[in-house]
C-alpha cells in the first residue's frame, strides 16, 4: 500500500525506499509471483529484479503458488522469467563505459547509481531507465 501511494503521489525517495526494503526480506515461495506482477505495474525494477532473482532460485516451488497463474496470463512476464532463468544468478557486471548491451545485463541497483551519480531520474522500469 505504501510503495503505490507513494507512487501515485509522485514521492520518489519514499516510494525507492519502501521497495528496497521489500526487496530485501519481503520476498518468499508464497508471494514472489504476486510481487513480480506487482513491480511491474508499479514500475518498481529493483524489486521486480529481486522477485525474478527469487523466483529462477526456487522456480518449482513458486510456480505451485497461487499467484503464478497470474503470471503464465503474461507472456510478456514470461518471457522475462525465461530470460532470467537463462541467465541464473550469474552476476552482472559493468563497465567503466558501458554500452547499450551492458545497460541491459546491469543490475537494477547499479543501473540507478550511475543514473543518481550523473542526477538523472532513477524512479521507473528497467526499461524506463535504460
Amino acid at each position: 500500500a505504501l510503495i503505490s501511494a507513494s507512487n501515485r503521489l509522485g514521492i520518489t525517495g519514499l516510494k525507492l525506499a519502501a521497495e528496497a526494503e521489500l526487496a530485501s526480506d519481503g520476498v518468499n515461495v508464497e508471494n514472489a509471483a504476486e510481487l513480480i506482477l506487482f513491480a511491474d505495474g508499479t514500475h518498481c525494477a529493483v524489486l521486480k529484479e529481486a522477485a525474478m532473482d527469487f523466483f529462477v532460485e526456487n522456480s518449482e516451488a513458486v510456480m505451485k503458488s497461487a499467484g503464478y497463474a497470474m503470471v503464465k496470463e503474461s507472456p510478456d512476464l514470461l518471457n522475462e522469467l525465461l530470460a532470467a532463468a537463462l541467465v541464473g544468478s550469474k552476476k552482472r557486471v559493468a563497465r567503466s563505459e558501458p554500452g547499450d548491451r551492458e545497460y541491459k545485463r546491469m543490475r537494477v541497483s547499479t543501473l540507478r547509481q550511475q543514473l543518481d551519480d550523473k542526477g538523472l531520474d532513477v524512479d521507473g522500469s528497467k526499461e524506463m531507465l535504460i
